[in-house]
């Protein structure tokens, strides 16, 4: 569609800035997933890349360099969101469905097991992943404040839960020029957005108007939770002692959704975890100035790339 070629030019100028050659592929699936929306680059063993809540698999960009040089990466559109199928989130539930679409790619694309970093709620995903499949996950690492561990929410989300001023907020905080999405991003991603290019931006503002987007998208935040907070559903901090899989945080000291405290009890809680903080840096922290967050995660992810953070 004409939509799609408009997103798919947006993200080959990101890649362009980058210097990053991505492949961009379908996965079939079965339904409500449908056909998911990948880019891929590099060669090595596999990492999955789960993004946040608003973004796509494109917002992981900027680390691709870095990135492929060890891994074969992965990173998917959620259903949803960029070129992937959207799905209604109140039919689907998220806890169980962010799971199994998961899996089900993984099986599609051939990979018995896999390193996985997960962003916000990508992070969700990864933890209730490496719970209800462990054999799938080899070592997980989370980039920014994951969701699952604190059913507190700031205002902005439980005012969104709100009939009509929900709705209103909602079609306001659509981002339709760079300007604003750049405003937006330092409100609740990062705190310092000199290192992002005005085409970093791009394929959030076309991909909002793809079929299907936005209204899946409210799907997902009515489903999340409420005004009280987050639905229990994404309170995974009682599961989280039976985690043996190898575990990173990553965290910003300038998270907007959680401080880097709210993490210490899951570093506790899982046999194999360590925390690692990041001062200055917000709730995406590779898309920070300098390269802290991705080589964090590569010290973890593939020690001998380097020294242990």
């Amino acid at each position: 569609t004409p939509e799609a070629e408009r997103f798919l030019d947006a993200v080959d100028a990101v890649c362009d800035h980058y210097g990053v050659t991505a492949e961009s592929k379908y996965a079939n699936l079965p339904d409500p997933a449908d056909r998911v929306h990948y880019l891929t680059a590099g060669t090595g063993p596999p990492l999955l890349l789960l993004h946040g809540l608003s973004t796509t698999g494109a917002s992981w960009l900027p680390a691709f360099d870095a990135l492929a040089d060890q891994f074969t990466v992965y990173a998917p559109d959620r259903p949803g969101r960029g070129l992937s199928t959207a799905v209604d989130y109140r039919e689907t539930g998220f806890r169980e469905f962010g799971v199994s679409y998961v899996v089900e790619l993984l099986d599609a694309l051939g990979i018995e097991q896999t390193a996985v970093m997960g962003n916000s709620l990508g992070g969700f995903q990864t933890l209730a992943l490496t719970l209800d499949h462990p054999e799938r996950v080899t070592r997980q690492c989370l980039v920014g404040a994951p969701a699952g561990l604190s059913t507190d929410v700031p205002v902005f989300l439980r005012l969104l839960d709100l009939p009509v001023l929900g709705d209103w907020l909602f079609d306001y905080s659509k981002a339709e020029t760079v300007a604003e999405a750049r405003r937006t991003y330092r409100q609740m991603n990062v705190e310092d957005d000199s290192a992002l290019p005005d085409a970093y931006f791009r394929p959030g503002i076309v991909g909002e108007d793809l079929p299907g987007q936005r209204e899946s998208l409210r799907s997902l935040l009515e489903t999340l939770g409420s005004f009280r907070g987050m639905s229990p559903q994404f309170d995974l901090s009682a599961e989280l002692p039976g985690i043996e899989t190898p575990t990173r945080f990553v965290w910003g000291t300038e998270d907007y959704f959680w401080e880097p405290e709210v993490g210490r009890p899951a570093v506790d809680a899982i046999p194999d975890a360590d925390l690692v903080v990041l001062d200055g840096h917000g709730h995406t922290p590779w898309l920070e100035p300098g390269d802290e967050a991705v080589e964090a995660a590569l010290a973890f992810l593939a020690p001998e790339a380097g020294p242990s953070a």
